[in-house]
């Protein structure tokens, strides 16, 4: 990831309709392991960048965090956090069994043996433990955002559940999400190709957007939760997975 975008992510994700409609949508897969396993949960975040998780998931358990690159580290500090590991998620400094519930949010897309740190935070889990995943979706909607965040691969959700699943991981809920979200969205970084070519890469945060826009956006991705809440969704800019280590 371009360490610019690390500071731009520290500065508007608390806030940002993005990633507030990301923390809504995990709070609640997250409450749903709580309830399952009934009681305080032991979390890991891997690639946990900023350290956003320990502010939002924080009242459900204690959380460890886990990220190989000192800058965001740097970043997590400034937030107060100081449980973080630096680390390879591809090959994890915990023992065996160590945690309740794995969180990766917008990680596997970043490692070049996606496959091996999945099975990694299978190992790292507790049986019935679970790991709660999000992914980008589609490689048609690869756009200088990627290359910006120094993304390998985007994921159809056949490819991510044989992933997962050939890792010995039970899947529970699979659904992609941002559906309302992919079809404009497409058009837009189509756009920024053909504007952008031969200039830097930079990550969709950096394009201002309207508040009015921002603000039908947000309730975009609430009505999207409240679905989610019903039945998985058949297309969308990213996915979210539940699974668990029988």
């Amino acid at each position: 990831m371009d360490p610019k975008e690390f500071q731009i992510q520290y500065e508007i994700e608390e806030t940002h309709w993005w990633f507030q409609a990301r923390r809504r949508l995990v709070r609640r897969f997250v409450e749903q392991v709580r309830r399952d396993l009934g009681k305080p949960l032991r979390i890991l975040d891997v690639a946990c960048a900023t350290a956003m998780s320990f502010r939002f998931l924080s009242d459900l358990g204690a959380i460890r965090g886990l990220d190989i690159s000192t800058e965001t580290i740097r970043y997590a500090r400034e937030r107060g956090v100081e449980r973080i590991v630096r680390g390879d998620a591809q090959d994890m400094p915990f023992r065996a069994a160590a945690f309740d519930l794995v969180v990766a949010l917008d990680a596997f897309e970043h490692f070049p043996d996606d496959a091996r740190s999945m099975g990694e935070a299978r190992r790292v889990l507790q049986p019935g433990g679970a790991l709660i995943c999000t992914v980008p979706a589609f490689r048609a909607l690869w756009s200088p955002h990627d290359d910006a965040f120094h993304h390998l691969r985007r994921y159809r959700r056949g490819e991510l559940r044989d992933k997962l699943t050939a890792q010995g991981l039970k899947i529970e809920r699979l659904s992609y999400y941002s559906m309302l979200l992919a079809p404009p969205l497409y058009v837009f970084r189509k756009a920024r190709q053909l504007l952008g070519r031969g200039k830097e890469a930079r990550s969709d945060f950096t394009v201002p957007i309207p508040a009015f826009v921002e603000r039908g956006l947000g309730a975009a991705m609430a009505f999207e939760a409240w679905l989610l809440a019903r039945a998985d969704l058949p297309f969308g800019a990213s996915l979210i997975c539940l699974c668990r280590r029988e």
